[in-house]
């Protein structure tokens, strides 16, 4: 396994003006001492070349991995042209991460009203079934992640229906540890294990100390040892103190659990 950290647990610094992508991969590097980043797309300045190429660059430099690229998009539209620019904006995502050498695109099924749930349902498999032909020829992976935010994957039950339908080698899963909303997320995310390609270690409420009061990490970590992961484990800091300070202290934690556990 390998420890990394994804952008959006410094959001609201981003926010505020204090942090860019540049600032922040040298903190990843030099500060948090960990391998990997994955980026949410509103933290990149502009999608020019020359832009992604100097964040290219200055990643490589500081030996970080870009292990995964992270689009806002949403599938199911009622309208025609409106799903067609969602795939397209997954399709100019794809073709960001190969630029950068990432070989993960997260993206998300999308939402909707409940009600229209069933009725949607074929066309975001239609949509991803497309974006991942369009994916294969770059050799990137679609990692779909469900969003504790509701939508059309709430629950594993979901998540796993629409990787069986939609049937791609290139689509596989970004599981996030905090956004299962199944009565037994340890259990969901143990069922998930094969088919997941990145993940997300959420942290919502973290001591000063380092101990996370709402996920048991224990039982995650466990999770990640039977099942042999390998892939990176990016730190999400949700929390609602200072980032600044607690996001290091997340890292930390994550970092003992994977000393603890030999992983």
């Amino acid at each position: 396994m390998k420890i990394g950290l994804c952008s959006w647990s410094y959001n609201r610094t981003f926010a505020s003006g204090k942090m860019d992508l540049e600032k922040l991969l040298h903190i990843t590097a030099e500060e948090l001492k960990v391998g990997g980043i994955d980026i949410i797309d509103v933290h990149f300045k502009n999608t020019e070349p020359d832009y992604l190429l100097k964040i290219k660059k200055l990643a490589t430099d500081l030996q970080i991995t870009i292990s995964a690229v992270s689009p806002g998009n949403s599938f199911g539209k009622d309208k025609e042209e409106d799903e067609k620019a969602e795939i397209e904006t997954v399709n100019k995502w794809t073709d960001i991460a190969y630029l950068l050498g990432a070989p993960n695109l997260r993206i998300f099924a999308g939402w909707a009203p409940k009600e229209k749930h069933k009725e949607l349902w074929p066309k975001v498999v239609n949509s991803i079934k497309e974006c991942a032909k369009y994916a294969a020829t770059k050799g990137i992976t679609l990692a779909i992640e469900s969003h504790n935010g509701g939508g059309y994957l709430p629950t594993s039950v979901e998540t796993h229906k629409l990787l069986d339908d939609v049937t791609s080698p290139w689509v596989k899963l970004n599981l996030d540890t905090g956004n299962y909303q199944d009565g037994d997320i340890y259990a969901a995310l143990k069922k998930s294990m094969p088919y997941t390609t990145h993940m997300h270690a959420k942290i919502h409420k973290i001591t000063k100390d380092g101990k996370e009061q709402e996920f048991d990490y224990d039982k995650i970590f466990r999770i990640l040892k039977d099942a042999n992961y390998r892939g990176f484990f990016n730190v999400e800091y949700e929390g609602k103190e200072d980032e600044l300070e607690y996001v290091p202290i997340s890292i930390d934690m994550i970092r003992r659990y994977a000393c603890k556990y030999g992983i």
